[in-house]
């Protein structure tokens, strides 16, 4: 049997984790590695400067589980280490969904791209959610049921098929009003999801303190072709084949006259 390892980076008590593993039943043998605690925006984190703890968990439907008190990158090399091998990684299914170059702040995104430097074949999933709402729960009051069919539909397609070269990792994502019908659309990453800025405020002693703020890029702005224009404006399944070699592809000799080399 294949050997399936799912990671997230909303915590290992997301229900979206839970979801995954209902979705992949059937496909191989399934192994869960997840953050403890809720890790978005960690990015390609790694935690060096202290031991990582990590702690069993019963969650039905696989041959192993852990929680690990790291970043979602931690969770894919503590897995090779404690399980060796993969056939297939799945990061998610993530509560909002993970759009645009900005994928490499997303822990979701990230721990798939970690596989994927493994030679792991990887699948990041994430569903839209109402930001505001859902972003940073458990997801215990969403439906994901049309999410865990596209996962299944993709990971059994990978599992048989393999990804084509030049691949390494799928970046999956669906909208929140999605049924089984809806259509999956081969995007490109767009240029950026969010316009960011800093929100000063005043804690009670009077002292300022920041927060990282954004504001989503609007849709008048997003190009056809690209993952948000197929989740925002066409209310599509986005499908984003991903490269992890981001070396540009120019003519070096070019690249040498205009830099005078």
């Amino acid at each position: 049997m294949p050997k399936i390892l799912i990671t997230n980076d909303d915590g290992i008590y997301s229900r979206g984790i839970k979801a995954a593993v209902e979705a992949l039943q059937g496909l191989g043998d399934i192994y869960v590695i997840a953050p403890m605690f809720q890790r978005s925006a960690s990015g390609r984190a790694m935690t060096l400067h202290k031991p990582l703890r990590a702690k069993r968990v019963n969650i039905e439907g696989t041959k192993g589980a852990y929680a690990l008190d790291g970043m979602p990158v931690d969770c894919i090399i503590f897995a090779l280490a404690r399980f060796e091998s993969f056939d297939l990684a799945i990061s998610g299914i993530n509560l909002g969904e993970n759009l645009s170059t900005e994928i490499t702040v997303s822990g979701t995104a990230s721990a798939a791209i970690e596989a994927a430097t493994h030679k792991i074949p990887s699948i990041a999933i994430s569903l839209e959610v109402n930001r505001e709402k859902h972003k940073f729960g458990s997801g215990e009051e969403i439906d994901f049921s049309v999410a865990k069919y596209f996962l299944r539909k993709i990971a059994s397609a990978v599992l048989k098929n393999g990804l084509p070269a030049g691949v390494d990792m799928l970046n999956l994502n669906v909208p929140s009003d999605a049924t089984k019908e809806t259509p999956i659309e081969i995007t490109r990453l767009a240029r950026r999801m969010y316009n960011p800025s800093v929100e000063e405020r005043i804690d009670p002693k009077g002292t300022p303190y920041y927060w990282i703020v954004g504001t989503q890029c609007p849709k008048e702005v997003l190009e056809p072709g690209t993952d948000m224009y197929a989740i925002k404006i066409e209310r599509k399944v986005s499908l984003t084949p991903i490269s992890i070699d981001m070396t540009a592809r120019v003519d070096f000799d070019a690249l040498k006259n205009i830099l005078e080399l």
